[in-house]
C-alpha cells in the first residue's frame, strides 16, 4: 500500500491516489498478499499475472493496470504510474532471462502509455474511467 500512497503523493491528486490504492489492492487480492516479494515469487513460479490464472483474476490485473495508466497525471509522475501498471501485469521481481526481458518490455510500454494518457486524455473523463476500471479490478479480484 506504500506504493499506492507514494503514487498519490507524486500525482498530488487525491483521486489518482485513490485509484492507485484501489487498483493495487485488487492486485494484492488477486495474489493473496501485499508483499512485493511474495508477488514476485508467485509470478516467477506461475508466470505473469497478465496471462495466468482464472479469467477473473487475469481481468482484475488488466483492469488495475489500465486504471493506473488512465489515472496517470501529466509529467514525470506518469512514469511512476506506468511502472506500477507494469508491476501489476508482469510482476516486480526478476526471474530468468526471458522474465527480465518481459518485465523490461512491460515497464517501457506501461510508462509510454501512461505518459501519453496523462497528457492527452481530458482530465474529467480520465478520472471517471480510471475509477470505473479500478472498481472493476477490485470486483474481479474478489470474484476470482
Amino acid at each position: 500500500m506504500l506504493l499506492a500512497v507514494l503514487l498519490g503523493v507524486a500525482a498530488a491528486d487525491v483521486a489518482a491516489g485513490g485509484v492507485a490504492v484501489l487498483a493495487l489492492s485488487a492486485v494484492a487480492v488477486r495474489w493473496g498478499t501485499t508483499s512485493l516479494d511474495a508477488i514476485a515469487g508467485a509470478q516467477s513460479v506461475l508466470g505473469p499475472g497478465a496471462v495466468v490464472g482464472p479469467i477473473a483474476a487475469v481481468g482484475a490485473v488488466w483492469c488495475a493496470a489500465a486504471a493506473l495508466v488512465v489515472a496517470a497525471p501529466e509529467g514525470w509522475p506518469a512514469l511512476a504510474f506506468g511502472g506500477a501498471a507494469a508491476l501489476a501485469l508482469a510482476g516486480p521481481g526478476p526471474g530468468g532471462p526471458a522474465d527480465v526481458a518481459l518485465r523490461l518490455v512491460a515497464t517501457a510500454a506501461g510508462m509510454g502509455c501512461a505518459a501519453m494518457a496523462g497528457s492527452r486524455l481530458p482530465a474529467g473523463y480520465a478520472r471517471v474511467a480510471a475509477i470505473v476500471l479500478a472498481a472493476a479490478a477490485a470486483g474481479l479480484a474478489v470474484a476470482s
